[in-house]
């Protein structure tokens, strides 16, 4: 994960590997390669952390590729109330012409090499749902679906991002969407800490909502809950606190924590356990190059 700032921000998240054959044209060392790949299995445990991203311009040449292990939390499923922490090793690369993979931000490539945009298309995994509360309650699985996303983001000024994000792909049949749109504004605090701070709502169509938040008749009928048919609308409002620390000249501690509020018929829905959902990460970053 990269930090929110420098040049207008040096970033809030990091990145990670890509293909086979792009990393032996970069000539990355076997180590770093087999950690690239085993890594990216990894992506997006957390769909909380799946939305906004924030990324840094393309390095002027070459890449750049960090390392480190980390431990993340996020609920077990939409709506409960039950989190589910994990180990997560990390893993940051950036190409020079755009490309990106991370355990933060996915698979990706960012089209502009300005400082003060970014717009490009990504893939992110949306894990499903088949936890046993709603096994127990007849709810059925909705299997991990790889979302296909764009992104923009914009800085007016040096210490604010403009967000925004389309993931689709995810729900029963695939045809599940998530629009997020949020701002970002982060400051160094003194010559080693840096802190952002992130505003963000979700805005989801029906066939996401009737997957993760709906209950079918015969759902009903087998489990209990009342029938329930959400439709498309804002699903959560969110606070996100990013902050990184250098500790050495090539190792960092950063991490974050995500606070999303279900609003709408997400909010409403009797699947939900709690309206409140944390998600964080905790990440010790060595620089390779």
């Amino acid at each position: 994960m990269r930090s929110v700032f420098g040049g207008p921000y040096r970033q809030a998240i990091r990145s990670r590997s890509l293909a086979q054959s792009m990393l032996r044209k970069l000539s990355i060392p076997g180590p770093a390669l087999t950690a690239a790949l085993l890594l990216s299995a990894f992506a997006g445990r957390a769909e909380a952390l799946g939305g906004l991203i924030l990324i840094d311009k393309p390095p002027a040449q070459d890449y750049s590729l960090s390392i480190g292990p980390g431990v993340a939390g996020y609920p077990e499923s939409p709506g409960s109330s039950h989190t589910k922490v994990v180990p997560i090793p990390g893993v940051d690369f950036y190409w020079s012409l755009g490309a990106f993979a991370s355990t933060d931000i996915g698979l990706g490539w960012n089209f502009s090499h300005r400082e003060d945009l970014q717009f490009g298309v990504r893939l992110w995994p949306v894990f499903g749902r088949g936890d046993e509360r709603s096994q127990q309650l007849a709810l059925s699985d909705v299997g991990t679906r790889l979302g296909k996303g764009l992104f923009l983001n914009y800085a007016p000024l040096r210490f604010l991002i403009l967000q925004s994000s389309v993931l689709a792909g995810s729900a029963y049949k695939g045809d599940g969407v998530q629009v997020e749109a949020g701002a970002t504004v982060g400051a160094p605090i003194g010559g080693r800490a840096l802190l952002g701070v992130t505003l963000g709502g979700t805005w989801a169509n029906g066939p996401y909502l009737r997957s993760y938040y709906g209950v079918t008749p015969e759902e009903s009928a087998v489990g209990g809950l009342p029938v329930y048919t959400p439709g498309a609308g804002w699903s959560d409002v969110n606070l996100q606190l990013v902050g990184e620390m250098q500790i050495s000249e090539r190792w960092k501690l950063s991490g974050q924590l995500v606070g999303a509020h279900l609003v709408g018929d997400a909010g409403r829905s009797p699947v939900v356990q709690s309206r409140n959902q944390t998600t964080f990460s905790l990440t010790l970053w060595y620089q390779l190059k």
